[in-house]
């Protein structure tokens, strides 16, 4: 049993409900969480969310597995004739089925990392809007994150394992960034469920984690100069402008040392 989080207690934030795939018609279990149940608590910077006795992330995926069509919870019913097509041209056809999910069953990081990284091909497949497909890779990278802080909660890890791990999740990070920069510039908003502001003052922090200051405090000046802007990411964006203008006086010392 995982110390991070107690599966007994998990479970009591779980139900299953039945689904038909809106691919292939295919009837299958889904697990979901009680949404109503959760008791949130304070989000990571990069507002990856957080709740008490569940990583509800696990569970934001639902995937068929007999087409092997995956996409969020929300959108999975959204689906028209020409994307249907496309995947069964791109992801059906080389699709092996996979078990699915029972009631009861705990959702482990290695089921939903392979539910987050189908529904990444899917959402290329049909050619989602850039946002979401960067999104998917956003999520991966705090799934990965959410692995890594369960297998050291049970013990000492593998140095190797953490290395490789950490890389992957670095990876997933990136395409997010990349992807959500050029969805800053090509889309409107909301974006992903985003308010400009909050969705600036998410590249900020992920232009910051790139050690790319200048941009960080750009789009964190963007956010505290909206006079519409929330209180609290206000607050979340003049505390992280504060955060990076340190780690860019840093790194230029750092660097004027290096160059004496």
């Amino acid at each position: 049993m995982s110390v991070l989080y107690n599966e007994e207690e998990e479970k009591k934030l779980l139900f299953t409900k039945q689904i038909v795939c809106t691919n292939c018609e295919w009837k299958f279990e889904d697990i979901r969480v009680l949404n109503s149940k959760l008791r949130r608590k304070e989000s990571d910077e990069d507002l990856r969310p957080r709740f008490q006795n569940i990583d509800s992330l696990k569970y934001g995926i639902t995937a068929c597995p007999q087409c092997g069509y995956a996409a969020s919870a929300k959108n999975f019913e959204r689906l028209n004739k020409l994307q249907k097509k496309m995947l069964m041209d791109k992801v059906t056809t080389k699709f092996i089925g996979r078990q699915p999910l029972h009631s009861g069953q705990i959702v482990d990081y290695t089921t939903a990392l392979e539910q987050y990284k189908l529904a990444l091909i899917c959402a290329m497949a049909i050619e989602l809007p850039i946002s979401e497909q960067a999104y998917l890779c956003l999520q991966i990278s705090w799934l990965i994150r959410g692995q890594i802080e369960e297998l050291e909660a049970e013990g000492p890890l593998d140095a190797q394992e953490k290395q490789k791990m950490q890389e992957e999740e670095k990876h997933f990070y990136s395409q997010a960034y990349e992807g959500l920069g050029k969805a800053a510039i090509q889309e409107d908003f909301p974006i992903c469920g985003m308010d400009q502001n909050t969705f600036y003052y998410l590249l900020a922090v992920l232009s910051y984690r790139h050690n790319e200051y200048e941009m960080a405090i750009r789009y964190c000046g963007m956010v505290v100069q909206d006079r519409g802007v929330s209180p609290k990411i206000k607050d979340k964006a003049l505390m992280l402008k504060d955060e990076v203008n340190e780690a860019k006086k840093k790194a230029e010392e750092e660097a004027e040392g290096k160059g004496e």
